[in-house]
């Protein structure tokens, strides 16, 4: 579920690339196929994340999950809000290769094996699955995933996903209209997929893991044109039956031709949405709904974490690589020293400030989650030391700093705002609290005004690699504050023509020593998911880069 303090328009994506100007996007690329051969319901277990046995399994049922807005769309290419993400993430589509087991990078999904891939790195040949099929029951072809692809990358669709594309032979030149055909990719035959990159590039198998390079039929496209957002044809393991936007639901049913034999374990899934976060949990509690589909957020995490029978019953921690940190405004003279943004660093008491989150977040004083994958930390986080901070202030000639912090109304931003004009106070910096709607927050942060904002970014692709290059690279599309660095950029940049993800890694940890070293932002959590379901619901499995895994769950009633 990706998302820094907001997500970028489409122009801005299209403008910059999504994570930088190809598509910088990172998972293990050299992770090993599954210990077991994907097939029956049982192998799904084996590598599906999280434990879970359907053993004893009712194969039937129907499972109700809340939202708070409507989704988007459910376009994968159009799609990127939590209700939208999750839809087309499980429920919907199947990409090519899925992440494994809480933890694990990715595994034959629609692709029957791991793809071989040259000596020099640049040539991918995928093996497709001969029993993945759309939900109007034609069999999915290599040639569909060029055509889905070609259409991600056409301008007038707009789409914000078209930079993760742009590491392919000749996908930028379609995006430019520039080209008809993408050059690099190409139907060795119905089931062989060949993908030529323009340089070596270790994050190309989490992109295909995201949703918006899964297959699309092209007729069902031009079929139903602009609804196609609203009542898609997809290959995942529901197909939608009904989208009722006026009663605020969508219903979807098992597609009785899913790839995976045996699964889903539940006839039905229902999304209901409209409904505000209050209600949300009361509606949990009362059995009116099973699943929270944006789990528990602060302002009602405390309910259910404070009481041991609730949590247990009733909520569900899952591991999740995201960061927070107050972006500070580089266009401010005083901000552009690093010793006044290494003093504010040192000012904040993120103990104080995370026990608001109830859960949500842990204290951590670097940029980059404290859960990444095969990574080493070399940096040394921030921890309190206010006299630092006033030493500092002192040195770079500051003896009273008034900032504005901006802020909108999503949790837990305006509590922790006040608490950190407190704890600011305390050196000598006033903080002026400036509240608006979210909208107006997001206009705000993205023209590069107030001098101090909240951000955050859940990682998608299991890497620093996507927190550097979205957020702290020069040019990077959520770089709203004017922080740029040279070494980060060039760091950045080899790391993703790394041949490894450890060699990658190990590149970014030097990136993140740079950025703490010059307090690129006011660095003070390290995220976490509290995922809310009824005691109902068995075999809940969730990854916070997905979402639920409705495939495998089932209901005790």
């Amino acid at each position: 579920m990706a998302g820094p303090h907001h997500k970028p328009s489409r122009r801005q994506v299209l403008t910059t690339g999504a994570a930088g100007a190809a598509g910088v996007l990172l998972s293990g690329c050299d992770a090993g196929p599954p210990r077991s051969r994907p097939g029956p319901a049982a192998d799904v277990v084996e590598w599906a994340p999280g434990p879970g046995d359907p053993a004893g399994a009712r194969r039937e049922g129907r499972v109700i999950t809340a939202w708070s807005n409507e989704a988007q769309s459910y376009d994968p290419a159009i799609g990127w809000d939590l209700h939208s993400w999750e839809a087309i993430s499980t429920v919907l589509y199947a990409p090519l290769y899925q992440y494994a087991r809480q933890n694990d990078g990715p595994a034959p999904h629609a692709a029957a094996a791991m793809p071989r891939i040259s000596a020099d790195r640049k040539v991918y040949t995928v093996p497709l699955r001969r029993d993945v099929r759309f939900h109007n029951g034609r069999p999915v072809t290599a040639q569909d995933y060029i055509y889905t692809w070609t259409r991600l990358l056409d301008p007038e669709l707009a789409s914000w996903a078209s930079g993760y594309l742009f590491g392919i032979e000749g996908a930028e030149a379609v995006n430019q209209q520039k080209a008809a055909k993408v050059s690099g990719l190409r139907a060795l035959d119905a089931h062989t997929l060949r993908i030529q990159l323009t340089e070596p590039d270790v994050l190309l198998l989490a992109v295909l893991c995201m949703p918006y390079t899964a297959a699309l039929p092209q007729e069902e496209i031009r079929r139903l044109g602009p609804d196609f957002g609203r009542t898609p044809v997809g290959n995942g393991p529901f197909r939608i039956a009904r989208y009722d936007s006026k009663g605020r639901r969508a219903v979807f049913s098992a597609f009785d031709r899913y790839f995976w034999r045996g699964t889903p374990l539940i006839d039905t899934l229902e999304y209901r949405w409209g409904i505000d976060y209050p209600l949300q949990t009361l509606q949990l509690s009362g059995g009116r709904v099973d699943v929270l589909g944006e789990g528990l957020v602060a302002s009602q995490a405390a309910r259910f974490t404070a009481d041991p029978s609730m949590r247990e019953r009733y909520v569900q921690t899952v591991p999740v690589r995201g960061s927070q940190w107050i972006s500070a405004n580089n266009k401010r003279a005083e901000l552009r020293d690093p010793r006044v943004r290494q003093a504010l660093n040192w000012a904040v008491d993120r103990e104080q400030l995370m026990r608001l989150s109830f859960g949500l977040s842990d204290p951590w004083g670097c940029p980059f989650p404290k859960r990444l994958s095969r990574y080493r930390r070399t940096a040394k986080p921030y921890t309190h030391d206010p006299e630092r901070a006033r030493g500092l202030l002192e040195q770079a000639g500051v003896r009273r700093l008034r900032l504005d912090f901006l802020h909108g109304t999503q949790d837990p931003w305006p509590l922790l705002g006040q608490v950190l004009q407190q704890q600011l106070e305390a050196v000598g910096v006033e903080i002026s609290l400036n509240a608006m709607s979210q909208s107006a927050f997001e206009l705000a942060t993205s023209k590069g005004e107030g001098d101090l904002y909240g951000s955050h970014l859940y990682v998608t692709l299991d890497s620093a690699l996507e927190t550097a290059s979205s957020c702290f690279t020069s040019s990077a599309a959520q770089n709203y504050s004017g922080y740029a660095n040279p070494r980060v950029d060039a760091l950045t940049v080899r790391a993703r023509k790394a041949p490894t993800a450890e060699a990658a890694n190990s590149l970014l940890a030097e990136a993140e020593e740079e950025l703490v070293r010059d307090a690129a932002g006011i660095f003070i959590g390290s995220m976490n998911f509290l995922a809310a379901r009824a005691p109902e619901v068995r075999n809940y499995q969730m990854r916070g880069e997905t979402g639920t895994y409705y495939d495998r769950l089932w209901v005790k009633r």
